[in-house]
C-alpha cells in the first residue's frame, strides 16, 4: 500500500519547488562558461563514501546496467553524486556535489558530455575529483570537453531527491516509490562508483544546455541509486564490473565472478519489470 504521506510529499515535490526548475534562474548570465579541461591521475590514493542518482530515458531495468544496449539506441545518463566523506590524496572531498551527463551512452567517461561541478568547491577540490575520475580509466587521462562551476541545489528527504542546477537541470528521484521503504533490493550493476544499484522512480528529468548540445526530457523513465564506498584498490584490482564491460547483453564471465566473490543478488528482468509496471499504477505514475 501507497503511504500517503509519502505520496503527497512526491506530489507536492513536481507541482511545487521553490528553489528547483528549470525555468527559475535569475542569474544565469553571470555562471561561468563551460571550458575543457584534461585531468590525469597523479596515482595518489583515494577513497570516497557517499550515494548517487541516475536518470535515463531507458527502460526500467536499464539494460545498460547488464552489459547490453541501450533501449532505444542512445542513452542520456545524468547522475547526481554526493561525496559525504572522503579524499583524493590530500586533498579531502568530504561534502562535495557534482553532476554529470553523457552523450551516446554513460557507461564510459570518454563519451561524457558534460561535467558539472559545485561552485562552493575550491579549485583544488575540482580538480582532485576530475583527477579522481580519471582513475577509472585505463589511460589514466581524459579530455573532459565541458566543464563547468554551477550551483547544484539538492535536498534529500526520506528517499526522496530533488536536485537542481537553475536554468540547466531539473531532477526529481523517489527511491522508495512512495513507499515507506525501497521497494527494490541492490541488484548487480555496471556502474563507475559501485557494483549494485536500486531501480528507483524517475519523476522528473529534464535537462537545458544547448552549450553543451544537452536538450531534452525525460521524465518518468528509468532511475537508479548507489550508495557508495569506494577506493582506489577497487579499480587498481579490478574488482569494479564495468570494467569488463563489453556490451554482450549479459554479465560475461569475468562480472559473474565478481558478482560471486561480492555476494551480489542478480536481477530478475521480467519479475523488475512487473514489479516497476505495479508501482507505477500504484502511484499514478505508469509511463
Amino acid at each position: 500500500m501507497v503511504r500517503n504521506s509519502a505520496f503527497l510529499q512526491v506530489v507536492l515535490a513536481v507541482l511545487w519547488s521553490p528553489f528547483l526548475g528549470i525555468a527559475q534562474c535569475d542569474h544565469c548570465d553571470a555562471l561561468k562558461p563551460a571550458q575543457p579541461r584534461t585531468a590525469k591521475s597523479t596515482g595518489a590514493d583515494w577513497h570516497i563514501k557517499g550515494q548517487g542518482v541516475v536518470c535515463c530515458p531507458c527502460a526500467v531495468p536499464c539494460p545498460c546496467r547488464t552489459n547490453g544496449g541501450a533501449t532505444y539506441g542512445h542513452c542520456e545518463a545524468t547522475l547526481y553524486l554526493h561525496i559525504n566523506e572522503g579524499h583524493y590524496g590530500d586533498v579531502q572531498l568530504n561534502n562535495l556535489n557534482a553532476v554529470d551527463t553523457s552523450g551516446p551512452c554513460g557507461m564510459s567517461y570518454e563519451k561524457l558530455s558534460a561535467i558539472y561541478m559545485d561552485s562552493s568547491a575550491p579549485p583544488e577540490v575540482q580538480t582532485a575529483f576530475l583527477n579522481l575520475l580519471a582513475s577509472f580509466t585505463d589511460s589514466g587521462t581524459i579530455n573532459y570537453p565541458y566543464v563547468r562551476e554551477v550551483p547544484i541545489h539538492a535536498q534529500i528527504t526520506d528517499g526522496l531527491f530533488q536536485v537542481a542546477i537553475p536554468g540547466i537541470l531539473d531532477m526529481v528521484v523517489d527511491r522508495n516509490w512512495g513507499q515507506p521503504q525501497p521497494p527494490f533490493p541492490p541488484y548487480a550493476s555496471q556502474d563507475r562508483f559501485a557494483n549494485a544499484l536500486q531501480y528507483s522512480q524517475n519523476i522528473r528529468y529534464k535537462m537545458h544546455d544547448y552549450g553543451a548540445k544537452l536538450h531534452f526530457d525525460y521524465s518518468r523513465r528509468q532511475a537508479n541509486y548507489r550508495s557508495i564506498d569506494l577506493d582506489a584498490a577497487d579499480y587498481r584490482e579490478r574488482r569494479m564490473i564495468i570494467q569488463y564491460l563489453d556490451g554482450s547483453g549479459w554479465f560475461s564471465a569475468p562480472m559473474l565472478q565478481i558478482i560471486k566473490e561480492q555476494h551480489l543478488l542478480l536481477p530478475d528482468i521480467e519479475a523488475v519489470q512487473r514489479e516497476v509496471d505495479r508501482l507505477r499504477q500504484a502511484t499514478g505514475g505508469a509511463h
